[in-house]
């Protein structure tokens, strides 16, 4: 049977000979809707009589074919035709056989692959997505694939029963239910753009950033926010993103609230920082693969990220200088990379905050020229910028006073007559001679009985046992969303997703792509692993100052420390390594990760990631520091739980160098830039020397040994100890019980290991941002730096 397959916009419709007449226009009671001004309402119809014909409704834009306007085409194959004129939205038609299963009758299938009844070409949607079967009440939605998300009326449901003109998004794809099904609404500017109606945005002390902002951009439009520092033109992009939530006044993007409906807006809006959001080793084009990965549909192939990315890089003129490391190229080509990360997910709506800053006039032609393109390709595209001299490529430039008020918006060639001067310089004086508007009311602060609250012990446990728990998050972001939380009768409302349903896999997939770009960032950055890999080298050739008799064996004359000694060589040079590993690791990405968080990524993905990369490495530093000592200096007699000293004393070290990592993240999520890593690390270093026990006895000291229980150095040295039996072989070693030749002794140091491991995981989880509700306190310090 010969099926008709009609797309626009990205989404394919099937239509088998028995559907009849296929009609195609603006009107809402066509089959195939296409909402453009140069479409007729009635446009065009393709009928079946033996073969497929598409015939010209007497349009007034007329339908094209190859530039040429044509009255009737025949249907053989693929045929590409535009309606309302050359240019207008293509229309696209094709015939095959109907390969799909048998489903019941009625039942329509939603999805990415082509034996689906409707087709939707985006990569953010699964294969097979969503499947609708019809009932008395309408028709009954069924998300076939619960690692992807599917909306009804702005909720992230699994099941929901369907009404007619109740709202359904697949990825990014909308569709209004009818009657006879779904209609689709394409994402695009001239389906609805971005409504800003009386918005003000105030910090908790007063101080006001926007006041009284309204515009409407309507259409593929290229928008540009100038105006004097403080006026608050990156406050405003926040609050467009969905970053901040306005104090007053409502954002509408497609009829989507940008801030409560994250989840559902995303994809649609890209945001390009200032700064390089790209990891300066890779190159441009593995960067971009990596982002595909952890940003598009978890079931796309590697072909299909592949092309995708080929095509931004395409777009943005890239694709030649995509093998070049990042860190090799111009200011202008970094720019352009920032914005291809964000076109992977093909949004509607692309913002800018100053992606001219610091660049040559040159390139910022280059830039602009670029930004007018992606607009004339059918985006809204919004930038602040100070450049002024290329406002004329912009559709429409937005002016700001201080205190974020607006003082002209509308075409450039409109400004000089609003303002009666062309000077620029006459302009910006003008605005900031402006009276800023007064203060909000300050935010009161807790009451009393809020400080009791929270100060209440058993408050505190609640939320040390709600952290991390699926159920309490889900219920923190439902009632952040205004929904009730838990499951509802099919008839009353979508029933809401449990988080469990979704992230586990999407957790899982996100951390192999990242423990795989680790790994190929470590390669990268020839100078960091050669470091690594030199470092076990020199920590061996460091134990050559203890005088050599007989390792960490029986000693041959009385009187001899070499087993202590050695024992501080070998367990605080693991603690060094595991340190050294990672203590700049997470403030150096910080930029990165909270950008790639704003796109999806999963924080716990990515602690988890860096945690078992770097564990690694510093377990096979370990290994390597060991072997080299080991074919100078005699192992340890016996060991007290596994019969080889070796290898319980590389367990030690190894646990040792690994908590240390840990240790290591901790301070890197604690400071605020990669400098100040410095101090910190040298503080713990000489802690962990003082206090392992080998160097001066803790045991017994007030405050000093309680103090020794937080340093990891101090239970792998208690370890190894153990394991060396150092209390018999060192005449007058401390009488320290933690040393005592037995398992309990060994196991007991171990298990305090994990215990601070995990201590510091969760600190640098929440520190790091990898914790439910921490995003609205990130947001809270961008309002404040806004």
């Amino acid at each position: 049977m010969s099926v008709l397959r009609v797309t626009v916009g990205g989404v394919t419709q099937h239509f088998p000979p028995s559907a009849g007449d296929v009609r195609i226009g603006r009107a809402a009671g066509a089959n195939v809707v296409v909402p453009e001004s140069r479409v007729s309402r009635q446009h065009l119809v393709v009928s079946y009589d033996g073969g497929w014909v598409a015939r010209d409704e007497g349009s007034s834009g007329g339908t094209w074919r190859d530039g040429v306007q044509v009255s009737e085409v025949p249907v053989d194959g693929a045929v590409e035709l535009t309606l309302g004129g050359p240019s207008g939205p293509a229309v696209s038609l094709a015939t095959g056989t109907d390969g799909a299963p048998p489903r019941p009758p009625g039942t329509i299938r939603v999805g990415r692959a082509p034996d689906n009844d409707i087709v939707i070409d985006d990569l953010l949607t699964a294969r097979h997505h969503a499947r609708l079967t019809p009932n008395a009440d309408g028709w009954f939605l069924e998300d076939l694939d619960k690692h992807h998300q599917t909306f009804v009326r702005g909720a992230d449901v699994e099941t929901a029963q369907l009404r007619e003109g109740d709202v359904v998004t697949f990825g990014k794809v909308r569709f209004v239910v009818t009657g006879d099904g779904l209609l689709p609404v394409p994402d695009s500017p001239s389906s609805g753009g971005l409504d800003v109606t009386d918005v003000h945005y105030a910090l908790p002390g007063g101080k006001v950033l926007t006041s009284g902002v309204s515009l409407d951009v309507a259409g593929p439009r290229l928008v540009a926010l100038i105006g004097p520092s403080g006026s608050g033109k990156s406050t405003l992009l926040r609050l467009i993103s969905g970053e901040l939530e306005p104090s007053q006044g409502s954002i509408r993007y497609q009829g989507i609230d940008p801030h409560r409906q994250q989840e559902e807006v995303h994809g649609r809006i890209g945001v390009v920082p200032q700064h390089t959001i790209a990891h300066a080793q890779l190159t441009a084009r593995k960067a971009l693969q990596y982002a595909a990965e952890l940003r598009l549909s978890q079931d796309t192939t590697a072909a299909e990220r592949r092309r995708r990315v080929e095509d931004v890089l395409a777009e943005l003129s890239l694709a030649e200088h995509a093998d070049i490391p990042v860190k090799r190229m111009s200011g202008g080509q970094q720019r352009r990379l920032a914005i291809a990360f964000e076109l992977l997910t093909r949004p509607s709506l692309l913002i800018l905050d100053e992606p001219t800053a610091g660049l040559d006039p040159a390139l910022v032609r280059q830039i602009m020229t670029g930004l007018r393109e992606l607009a004339d390709g059918g985006r809204q595209v919004i930038v602040t910028t100070h450049d002024l001299a290329h406002l004329d490529l912009c559709d429409d430039v937005l002016i700001m006073l201080p205190g974020g008020r607006v003082e002209y918006f509308g075409p450039p060639d409109g400004i000089a007559a609003h303002f009666g001067t062309g000077d620029w310089a006459d302009i910006f004086e003008r605005l900031n001679a402006a009276t800023p508007p007064p203060p909000a009311p300050a935010t009161a602060g807790p009451g009393l009985s809020e400080w009791v609250r929270r100060l209440n012990p058993l408050t505190w446990l609640d939320r040390l046992s709600g952290y991390g728990r699926p159920d309490a998050a889900d219920a923190r972001r439902l009632a952040r969303l205004g929904t009730a939380a838990g499951p509802r009768a099919v008839g009353e409302a979508p029933e809401i997703v449990g988080p469990q349903a979704i992230d586990q896999r999407r957790r899982r997939q996100q951390t192999w792509v990242l423990i795989r770009r680790q790994l190929r960032l470590i390669w990268a950055d020839r100078g960091y692993a050669g470091f690594l890999i030199v470092l076990p080298m020199v920590l061996a050739l460091l134990t050559f100052a203890i005088p050599d008799e007989t390792g960490l064996g029986r000693p041959t004359s009385p009187g001899s420390t070499e087993a202590m000694r050695l024992l501080v060589v070998l367990v605080v040079g693991a603690a060094f390594m595991g340190m050294a590993a990672t203590v700049r690791d997470l403030v150096a990405e910080r930029r990165i990760f909270r950008h790639e968080r704003a796109a999806g990524l999963m924080p716990d993905a990515y602690l988890a990631a860096k945690i078992t990369v770097f564990c690694g490495v510093v377990l096979v530093q370990t290994l390597i520091l060991l072997r080299l000592v080991y074919w100078f200096r005699a192992g340890p007699e016996d060991g007290v739980l596994f019969g080889t000293g070796n290898v319980e004393v590389g367990v030690a070290l190894g646990a040792t160098a690994i908590v240390s990592a840990l240790l290591g993240l901790l301070i890197s999520a604690l400071v605020a830039t990669p400098e100040q890593t410095m101090p910190p690390l040298v503080v713990a270093i000489m802690a962990q020397l003082v206090l392992c026990g080998g160097l001066i006895e803790v045991t017994g000291q007030a405050v000093v040994s309680q103090l020794s229980w937080l340093v990891p150095s101090r239970w792998g040295y208690a370890a190894a100890a153990s394991t060396v039996n150092v209390t018999e072989l060192v005449p007058n070693a401390p009488d320290d019980a933690l040393w005592s030749h037995n398992a309990v002794a060994w196991l007991g140091a171990l298990l305090a290991l994990a215990v601070l491991g995990a201590a510091y995981t969760w600190l640098a989880r929440r520190r790091g941002g990898a914790r439910p509700g921490s995003q609205s306190r990130l947001r809270a310090r961008n309002g404040r730096s806004a």
